[in-house]
């Protein structure tokens, strides 16, 4: 399914090192991803988030603050492949890839669960962060990580059962070019209330998320939902993690974050899911 990000020949990232048939070589790190991400396609040296902001999120992740929203799409998934459920151990595994995929615990979430439900599944994922695809790769082996920008994937033409952009930019185009036909899409945004709270105590009008409900040319929308639920901050270690997930973090000084780590008992978390099938051309 991994094609080279150069020529777009055919790659195996078990072989090593990896390699196309025009000899383009991409190392395998220790961590276990390969880096699909040419330096003369980097817009700087050290793109996308950096290791401070990836260990906050996978902090946040371990406390497990999101899992309704894992379990909402993860309920979205099932409900439109449910007939593809495979009948024997023969049966074709779906492919999932999570194009944005940041320390990896939405697609690692996604495919443990479908695992559960009586799916076969292959998971792989990409991020322009070295950082963030290192973290991954150590964590969830099972599943497949390389660097690579999300408007350039490294696959093969409809090679994935379902695409995931969970909180990250994508490319319509890319998407539609790498799903099979009827393939699904799952987008996750911010709806308006999410982390209104921590808004509130950074800035004087604090401004609202607005829902996205633009067409996506090539796809059908066949789910659009708006998940809302509180958390609630048992400890300021929590609130810590969670704030650090934010840009805010970055940007306050010190003693004003104590303050808010004090202050903040409980959030909401409120989401935009839509669920997208690619239309045959």
């Amino acid at each position: 399914m991994w094609r080279c990000p150069l020529c777009k020949a055919p790659i195996s990232l078990s072989s090593a090192p990896v390699k196309c048939e025009k000899n383009h070589s991409f190392d395998m790190a220790k961590a276990g991803y390969v880096n699909l991400l040419p330096v003369q396609f980097k817009k700087s040296k050290s793109p996308g988030d950096d290791k401070a902001m990836v260990r906050a999120r996978r902090e946040f992740h371990a406390l497990n603050a999101y899992k309704p929203l894992k379990d909402k799409m993860l309920q979205l998934l099932i409900s439109a492949t449910d007939t593809k459920k495979p009948d024997t151990k023969e049966s074709t595994a779906l492919h999932i890839y999570d194009a944005g995929c940041g320390e990896g615990s939405y697609l690692y979430a996604l495919c443990e669960g479908l695992t559960c439900a009586g799916f076969k599944v292959k998971g792989a994922g990409s991020d322009i962060s070295k950082i963030a695809v290192e973290l991954a790769a150590k964590a969830f082996k099972q599943q497949e990580f390389v660097v690579a920008s999300s408007f350039e994937l490294p696959l093969a033409d409809t090679s994935q059962d379902i695409m995931l952009q969970v909180f990250a930019p994508g490319c319509n185009d890319e998407y539609s070019r790498v799903l099979n036909d009827k393939g699904l899409l799952l987008t996750v945004n911010p709806a308006p209330e999410h982390l209104f709270e921590i808004k509130a105590m950074v800035y004087d009008s604090p401004r609202k998320h607005k829902l996205d409900d633009s067409k996506r040319v090539g796809f059908e929308l066949i789910e659009n939902e708006v998940l809302s639920f509180t958390i609630e901050l048992a400890s300021s270690e929590q609130a810590l993690a969670l704030i650090k997930m934010t840009p805010f973090y970055w940007k306050l000084p010190p003693g004003r974050i104590d303050e808010m780590v004090s202050s903040l008992k409980s959030v909401t978390a409120d989401f935009h899911l839509q669920l997208w099938q690619k239309q045959e051309a």
